[in-house]
């Protein structure tokens, strides 16, 4: 029984045996893998760090470009509110343009990795196969979802502070800006 290898091994390897089996493969591919995500992982954390980053820059400099409208805009009554979310608005567009962008370059890349020959066979080469008609990337419509939303997030969350900046801004001043 499958679920008695490890047990069976022990055993065999406590009679003074030298023992393997593919419980061992396994345990090392385990590790392979548990070690290339973790790196993907922080690969992923440090892009998502510097589009963050990029975006909080992309809204400071918005608003230093537009602070003479925002001023304006405090003149004629625009409730602080609505400055706010106008610029919050603006930051989760920007990133839902940066998912939207990702998200095709990850179905160009699972196309590829699913219909170029020599990545096939490489894969069969390796002795690897598999299921669902031998795809080796396949993107849910639900992890797109949550990408899309994810990535507005982001830039709701960077655009924050930069959006209450310009709420500060005192309208006199701003109406004077160069």
């Amino acid at each position: 029984d499958a679920a008695s290898v490890a047990a069976v091994q022990q055993s065999i390897t406590d009679m003074g045996f030298q023992c393997s089996s593919m419980e061992d493969t396994r345990k090392m591919f385990d590790e392979q893998l548990t070690m290339i995500q973790t790196m993907l992982g922080g690969l992923a954390a440090i892009s998502l760090f510097v589009a963050a980053i990029g975006i909080a820059n992309t809204m400071v400099m918005s608003i230093y470009e537009r602070t003479k409208e925002i001023g304006v805009m405090k003149v004629l009554g625009a409730e602080l509110g609505a400055i706010r979310a106008m610029f919050l608005t603006e930051s989760a567009m920007i990133g839902l343009i940066g998912g939207v962008v990702g998200v095709g370059l990850s179905f160009l890349i699972s196309y590829l990795l699913n219909n170029v020959p020599i990545v096939a066979n490489l894969l069969a080469s390796l002795g690897l196969s598999f299921g669902n008609g031998g795809a080796v990337s396949i993107i849910p419509w639900w992890l797109v979802l949550v990408a899309m939303v994810f990535s507005m997030m982001v830039g709701v969350v960077f655009g924050f502070i930069p959006a209450n900046r310009a709420v500060k801004i005192s309208a006199l001043e701003a109406i004077r800006h160069d």
